[in-house]
């Protein structure tokens, strides 16, 4: 597919896209790069001190880890997809002026946003390998997993960003949705600990495979936190996802690419 090659055949390009959307990020700002940290850092607090001191509604051992690692993946998708839908509408000048591989500047906020989620893994792994000793041997195996999350992001970023140009209502949209989708997604429960699932798994089954991102966050979590295998359901469902996401983006776009500049 032209419009992912692209991002190697133009890389001089994409890479001075990327390192200025990181400097523009964080420029002014004291902190910086931990800004990364630091918001993971409020909402596991948060989360901790409500489920499982307050409600008492979680017994899961090291909760808080539990809850870094689930918000590992899904601060990585969540800001890429809502940074990426206004960013062909925020360089419109860009766009009507120079003729370029307009799909870069979607992919640029999901690179800049790897470099943030990587941070977020170097500080989290080694609470990780020295809390949960069976992690040490598994570990390694959500690295891979690392790919389909990419890929299942880059293929949706594309999507909103060129259906935002169109309707600018999308990004409004994108922002309502991604507050039920972080709620059912089980980043600080688990299905088998909710009770009303009690003798309606059926409903349980359901939200975990109409959900995409779940089973790339359970392929990631298992061997990063329970220090279990990735499932291969898991595995193979997230590898189904990105194709499809990394297809309907493709599609998506290049519908609309020769139409950018006069919509804009």
């Amino acid at each position: 597919m032209a419009v992912y090659t692209d991002v190697l055949r133009f890389r001089e390009l994409f890479l001075h896209l990327f390192r200025r959307d990181l400097e523009v990020r964080y420029r002014g700002s004291a902190l910086g790069l931990l800004w990364t940290l630091i918001n993971p850092l409020v909402l596991m607090l948060a989360y901790t001190l409500v489920f499982s001191i307050l409600l008492e509604a979680e017994s899961i051992e090291y909760f808080p880890l539990f809850v870094l690692v689930g918000l590992l993946p899904w601060v990585f998708f969540g800001t890429s997809l809502q940074t990426a839908t206004t960013t062909l509408v925020g360089h419109a000048n860009l766009v009507k002026q120079v003729r370029f591989p307009r799909q870069l500047l979607a992919f640029s906020v999901v690179g800049t946003n790897l470099v943030t989620m990587f941070a977020m893994l170097v500080v989290i792994l080694p609470f990780t390998l020295v809390l949960l000793p069976d992690t040490r041997t598994t570990f390694w195996a959500a690295l891979p997993m690392i790919l389909p999350l990419v890929a299942f992001t880059a293929g949706l970023a594309l999507v909103v960003a060129s259906a935002n140009v169109l309707f600018r209502d999308v990004e409004h949209i994108v922002a309502a949705i991604l507050l039920p989708w972080f709620f059912l997604t089980p980043i600080f429960y688990t299905f088998d600990s909710l009770p009303g699932l009690e003798g309606r798994e059926w409903i349980g089954d359901f939200l975990y495979y109409a959900n995409p991102f779940i089973p790339i966050l359970e392929s990631i979590r298992d061997p990063l936190f329970f220090g279990e295998w990735p499932q291969a359901t898991d595995v193979l469902y997230a590898l189904a996802a990105a194709s499809v996401s990394l297809a309907i983006g493709a599609l998506v776009f290049t519908r609309i690419d020769d139409r950018l500049a006069a919509e804009l």
